[in-house]
């Protein structure tokens, strides 16, 4: 039996010959052959005698509607469903997979491979001629913010054969490590083939999953296998408990081709993001923060050589009180600032959440005080189960002992964990639902959720979250917390650290993952370049915030230490290009350093709108451009982070710019201009080391 399907992209070809389900992939803006093999299908079972292996689709059957092929089968004991839906109209494919239990007992799966196949090098490593300057980049993040210097996430065919993957591992609780695999997993590829590219992105809200290239060895040859589903880091986890009667939705594997480079594959990826509604909302205005933790000893400025008598905890009516806050809401308003956002210091005790009224006064009155006095509202930091627990908060620090006692953790054993406090546990979600919701009764407008990291599981029964523990219930327990909020003060700003990787330059979950749903967080954090954020750009880690603006527009929240920046402000300009929900704070050494900073904030606060709410364009890694194409007017940066001057060049369609192109535009500033006959935006100057433009350009009617 055969089916077959056409829409302006593709030609596919689907053929059942005897076991193996036979996959032809045509692309029709490519003119090339992606595909004319078996299509993958492998699982493993747990099961009482170790590991059952499954290599092919069995009881397999195939039909059609429409603009869709079904496939049917089984699979290591579960119903397989899988479409590929070409729509007439739109230029792409999509393949879906659903599984399902129509036993009578649980399946517990440990892994799935499946996926189209194609031959692309000899037994060598040597690329097959039609792939010898191909290039798979991955998408979002050719640069990641944890990648070692120089490192890039792009291969030629050679160096994906020949080189090993690797799949990220938690080793503790905020310690992390890569272990070799043959899979490289993104949440999309860019496959650059002559002047084309072919773009396989994945998505799914409901079960964490990646886009994922895998090598296939042979005895004569080595295949890639692409698209389909498979399993890295053991997710999606839902396949390792299916108990009769429930499914495992794998979401959605996006088959695009375009004609055109990198940056227009980061495009692609972002205008499905948004199609799906993961993007920032139309009237998204988030105060620019001033952070107190720079120039506060709270943090970094108390220790000790011996073993004080009193509590670490006790400090703080001397490195944090009301004096102290006040006299920063004072420099958060002389540098231009909307809001005043506390990190940890402002609740009784470290991740108590609790309002140190002893110190601070009542939380009420705090709130009106800053806003009457300073035209400031109130942002808070909140320190989650995993990092109160963790053992780099010090025992006397923390606020273990205020949650309830039934919210510890127990191990596998059934033995509780030394002050441990569980994140998914019923009893601490409800007490900590309350005491946010105070803090939101009282007047703040903002919180950050930190110190959500994974807790390395629990198995205590009486939690009401499921045992085992996995990633995916720990992931729906933070966006539980997010929910109960939203319900009561849906207009409170939520950012949400990434509920794995949690206060730390990881990312482990896919970005746009649980963003868009009822209630759902509004931010995501800007991976810890928090610190250190001059030497995060100079050595390209910060590079990382440029690639997720070209391939997302969910917001990122960061805040910067501005005492690391110089005189051209350029760790300012950066960030501020690069974070759609700015926050700065620290006071640099050099007055006129300062004085310059608060000049740039001026100039921000002016254009704040183009950097919150702008298309982002990327010329380059050092050139940007935020559009407001209903204004007709951009603003664009440009920086050169090393230690030599540059000439730097670079131009954009103007119809990439979305902006009438019959108009004259005026520049406030030194560089770009427009190339009439080529309608192209133009950008070309030099540079000095570290140093930093911005130009502004608006359109006029005659």
């Amino acid at each position: 039996m055969r089916c077959e399907l056409s829409n302006e992209a593709y030609t596919l070809k689907v053929t059942k010959e005897s076991s193996e389900i036979i996959v032809n992939l045509y692309d029709r803006v490519m003119d090339f052959e992606w595909c004319s093999a078996p299509y993958v299908y492998r699982a493993s079972e747990k099961c009482d005698m170790g590991t059952m292996r499954y290599e092919k689709i069995e009881a397999s059957s195939l039909s059609q509607e429409e603009d869709t092929i079904h496939v049917q089968g089984k699979l290591a004991g579960l119903r397989l469903n899988q479409t590929f839906t070409l729509p007439q109209d739109r230029g792409f494919m999509e393949e879906r997979i659903l599984f399902s239990n129509d036993s009578n007992a649980r399946i517990r799966l440990e892994g799935i491979e499946t996926g189209f196949q194609v031959v692309v090098s000899d037994i060598t490593g040597k690329p097959e001629i039609p792939f010898t300057s191909d290039t798979l980049i991955a998408i979002p993040f050719r640069r990641c913010p944890t990648d070692p210097r120089g490192r890039i996430n792009e291969y030629s065919m050679k160096e994906l054969l020949t080189n090993s993957g690797f799949e990220k591992r938690m080793r503790d609780v905020l310690f992390f490590e890569q272990m070799p695999s043959r899979h490289r997993y993104s949440e999309g590829w860019a496959w650059l083939h002559e002047k084309y590219v072919l773009c396989l992105f994945s998505f799914n809200q409901e079960n964490m999953r990646f886009s994922v290239l895998s090598s296939m060895l042979s005895d004569e040859s080595i295949s890639l296998r692409f698209g389909g589903a498979c399993t890295v880091m053991g997710e999606p986890s839902a396949l390792s408990r299916v108990d009769p009667g429930e499914s495992v939705d794998l979401g959605i594997m996006r088959y695009q081709p375009i004609k055109g480079d990198y940056n227009d594959a980061l495009y692609a990826y972002r205008s499905m993001l948004d199609e799906f509604g993961c993007r920032f909302p139309e009237r998204y205005n988030p105060p620019v923060h001033w952070n107190e933790l720079y120039d506060n000893p709270e943090f970094a400025g108390v220790s000790t050589p011996g073993i004080p008598a009193r509590s670490r905890s006790s400090v703080r009516a001397h490195s944090y009180t009301k004096r102290m806050i006040l006299a920063e809401a004072e420099k958060a308003r002389e540098f231009g600032c909307e809001a005043l956002y506390l990190d940890p210091g402002w609740d009784t005790r470290f991740g108590s959440c609790i309002w140190a009224a002893d110190r601070l006064g009542a939380q009420k009155d705090f709130v009106k005080t800053i806003e009457s006095d300073y035209g400031l509202s109130l942002s808070l930091h909140c320190a989650l189960a995993t990092w109160l627990s963790h053992y780099v908060a010090t025992e006397d620090y923390t606020s273990f002992e205020d949650w309830p006692i039934e919210s510890r953790r127990l191990d596998k054993d059934g033995s509780p964990l030394e002050r441990s406090v569980c994140l998914g546990s019923t009893q601490y979600l409800e007490e900590l639902e309350k005491r946010l919701l105070k803090c939101c009764e009282d007047g703040v407008r903002f919180l950050m959720l930190d110190g959500n990291a994974w807790n390395d599981g629990c198995w205590n029964p009486n939690h009401g979250h499921p045992v085992p523990y996995r990633f995916e219930d720990h992931i729906r327990a933070n966006l539980h917390i997010v929910e109960q909020i939203h319900q009561k003060y849906p207009k409170v700003l939520i950012e949400l650290h990434d509920c794995l990787a949690g206060g730390s330059p990881y990312r482990m979950t896919p970005i746009y993952y649980k963003y868009g749903l009822k209630n759902s967080f509004d931010e995501n954090w800007g991976f810890e370049l928090m610190w250190d954020p001059f030497e995060d750009l100079e050595s390209g880690r910060a590079k990382a915030l440029y690639y997720y603006n070209m391939a997302c527009n969910i917001p990122l929240y960061l805040h910067i230490d501005l005492r690391t920046d110089n005189m051209n402000c350029i760790v300012f300009w950066w960030y501020a290009s690069t974070c759609r929900h700015l926050g700065i704070g620290g006071t640099h050494e050099r007055a006129v350093v300062s004085r310059a900073q608060i000049d740039a904030m001026k100039t921000y606060r002016r254009l704040e709108r183009f950097f919150k709410r702008g298309i982002f364009l990327g010329i380059s890694e050092d050139i940007h451009l935020h559009v407001l194409p209903a204004e007709n007017a951009f603003v664009l940066n440009i920086f050169n982070p090393c230690d030599e001057k540059r000439y730097l060049k670079g131009m954009v369609p103007a119809d990439r710019m979305r902006i009438d192109p019959d108009l004259w535009y005026i520049r406030e500033g030194k560089w770009g201009g427009f190339d009439q006959w080529k309608k192209d935006f133009v950008v070309e100057c030099e540079m000095e080391p570290w140093s930093t433009h911005l130009s502004f350009f608006r359109g006029v009617s005659q």
